[in-house]
């Protein structure tokens, strides 16, 4: 199998599917996953403020390297670590670009890279946290920090709903692949192919929207049916739902000791 082969094989649709799917449902291994989520909640929020303390390039790479091995901890999807990547070069492209015509494009990017940076920690950040905690995980913490049942309803059916779209999804390209002409030379760099894919995917996006707005409303009549208006206002149901939720010392040991590292990088680099 020759190197081309392998890219082409680790970048199938299937690949990333699983990829993503793994990501959003399998984590229960990572360590970020056995915190308690308010704690991951508040450890977010205080992270999203902390790298607008800090202009120095070496407080921010030291920020980057520590949300980095968390996002290595709580295994996150190598395809969103490289999409992520590819914005973040994309960016600073762009930055080059623009100022190659108005002044000095190397200035221009030393001047932009700490608001680069502090960018990059808050999505590394984000996908730490969020890869780390199931769609039950994540919407006990949120419910129990008094956000409204039926936000977190949303959240949970969101994430249960993913699996569907990408079935959904791959199903009706497929049937339209089987039921149209592909291009009889794929052209220059393999282009025409590529069109012909791109058409494809847009005619099989209104059809997905259209079976899973007809899924959701099934879902929402037979919710109804069992009582779930019933439930938002009863105290009992909350009680059972957030009643595993318990903050341990690790928790604390987690968030005090991310502190202490900050504040470590704060004082030593």
């Amino acid at each position: 199998m020759t190197a081309l082969d392998s890219l082409r094989e680790a970048t199938s649709v299937d690949v990333i599917k699983t990829d993503l799917l793994r990501t959003a449902y399998e984590n229960e291994g990572s360590f970020l996953h056995r915190l308690d989520p308010r704690v991951l909640l508040l450890w977010y929020a205080v992270f999203l403020f902390i790298p607008w303390l800090f202009y120095d390039m070496t407080v921010l790479l030291g920020l980057l390297v520590f949300v980095s091995a968390l996002a290595v901890l709580s295994r996150v999807s190598l395809f969103l670590v490289g999409l992520m990547a590819f914005t973040v070069a994309s960016t600073l492209a762009s930055y080059a670009v623009v100022t190659v015509f108005t002044g000095d494009p190397v200035a221009a990017i030393q001047a932009l890279l700490p608001f680069t940076l502090k960018l990059t920690i808050i999505s590394v950040s984000s996908l730490a946290v969020f890869s780390s905690m199931s769609p039950k995980t994540l919407a006990q913490g949120l419910r129990s920090l008094g956000i409204p049942r039926q936000f977190t309803f949303l959240i949970t059916y969101g994430y249960r709903m993913l699996p569907v779209l990408f079935e959904e999804y791959h199903d009706l390209v497929n049937s339209f692949r089987l039921r149209s002409d592909a291009p009889d030379s794929p052209g220059r760099f393999r282009w025409r192919h590529y069109v012909y894919l791109l058409k494809l995917s847009m005619r099989a996006f209104y059809p997905m929207i259209f079976n899973v707005a007809k899924r959701s409303r099934v879902t929402v009549e037979a919710m109804e049916a069992r009582g779930f208006s019933h439930s938002l206002a009863d105290e009992a149901s909350t009680d059972l739902r957030l009643g595993e939720m318990q903050i341990r010392p690790v928790d604390l040991g987690f968030f005090v000791g991310s502190l202490v590292v900050v504040a470590g990088m704060a004082l030593l680099l």
